[in-house]
């Protein structure tokens, strides 16, 4: 029996709540269930080819239609070792069977400002940013009184996401619904090129003893994105999140956060069931299709009821399955599977 490779990574099942889980269960359950095709599960960091001939063989030998990789490649939560091999062997067996999403779809969506870049050319709705590489560049751009995000051009899941602003002579950022002074300094990397650190602290009581710590957080930015904060409200962010799968829109919901920028359940953040226009539907799925991804997860910032568009999420993200009622496990593999038959054909 023919057969569709699945790679979701450990890791992301170990973080996995339960929407994922959902997802995750009857996207195995439907391949299986299918009488067409076998659900072969696989490590794609972990596989060792040392030849385009033995990829070629691996694929023949697993009567392989077809891979499914719920990750990237270009993550940075990858070990460098693995990563590099990941990313061979991704070259290697997609050569011989196509990849859902392709290697170049993961290249371009990894990367927040191709991905920008992408969208603006196809004549779609997103904000001006600045790309910042350092103190200065930054001082020159923010105007006090203004709200901005500032977010790192290669990371996901909201590391290194915040909310900032000017007062004065001193910055601040907004977490867990207070406005902390923060420090941002030109630091030199190791591998000699410029970047921005952010660092902040703040006191946590400890207990038992009921005594306050002193915590310091540092992030670094190679390269930082400034855009202008975009809601309705200062502190109370929301953006929607929409599924796209194909040509069709198969969930919707809107993350709201008020304790920070990042609207993630894991930060803080509520959700509930949404209900797209026919505008935004349209531009969620020529942002997936900008890119080249086979699905993905479109976010969309709204202020003064002008949509634009945040993030073309491809891999891996989260699903929203226990919010909107939705079978995305279901409707992904039954996708899988017609996608095999025409190949087939």
């Amino acid at each position: 029996m023919d057969s569709i490779g699945i790679y979701i990574p450990g890791w992301w099942l170990r973080i996995a709540d339960k929407s994922d889980r959902i997802f995750v269960n009857e996207l195995f359950k439907t391949i299986k269930n299918s009488g067409c095709y076998k659900l072969l599960l696989l490590n794609l960091p972990r596989l060792r080819f040392s030849s385009q001939k033995e990829a070629m063989d691996f694929c023949h030998r697993k009567n392989l239609v077809l891979i499914l990789q719920h990750d990237s490649p270009f993550l940075s939560f990858h070990p460098l070792v693995s990563n590099l091999r990941y990313k061979e062997n991704v070259k290697l067996l997609e050569n011989c069977v196509p990849f859902v999403n392709s290697f170049k779809a993961q290249e371009r969506g990894y990367n927040k400002i191709t991905t920008k870049n992408i969208l603006n050319e196809n004549g779609l709705p997103v904000l001006d940013d600045k790309i910042v590489t350092s103190l200065q560049d930054l001082e020159n751009h923010i105007e006090e009184g203004k709200y901005y995000v500032i977010k790192p051009p290669d990371r996901g899941a909201g590391t290194g996401v915040k909310l900032i602003k000017k007062e004065g002579a001193n910055y601040l950022a907004y977490y867990n619904s207070e406005w902390r002074k923060i420090k941002i300094t030109d630091k030199k990397l190791k591998n000699k090129k410029d970047g921005l650190s952010l660092n902040y602290s703040f006191n946590f009581l400890k207990s038992p003893l009921l005594t306050f710590k002193k915590i310091q957080i540092d992030f670094i930015y190679h390269l930082m994105l400034v855009e202008p904060y975009f809601n309705d409200k200062i502190e109370e962010f929301s953006s929607l999140r929409c599924t796209v799968i194909g040509d069709e829109i198969v969930e919707v919901v809107k993350r709201t956060n008020r304790k920070n920028i990042t609207s993630n359940i894991s930060c803080g953040g509520r959700v509930e069931k949404f209900e797209l226009s026919d505008y935004q539907k349209k531009i969620a799925v020529a942002a997936k299709n900008a890119i080249g991804a086979d699905y993905a997860g479109v976010d969309f910032l709204i202020s003064n009821k002008k949509t634009v568009i945040g993030e073309v999420n491809i891999g891996p993200f989260g699903l929203w399955c226990q919010y909107s009622g939705v079978n995305v496990g279901k409707i992904l593999a039954d996708y899988l599977i017609k996608k095999c038959d025409e190949l087939k054909r």
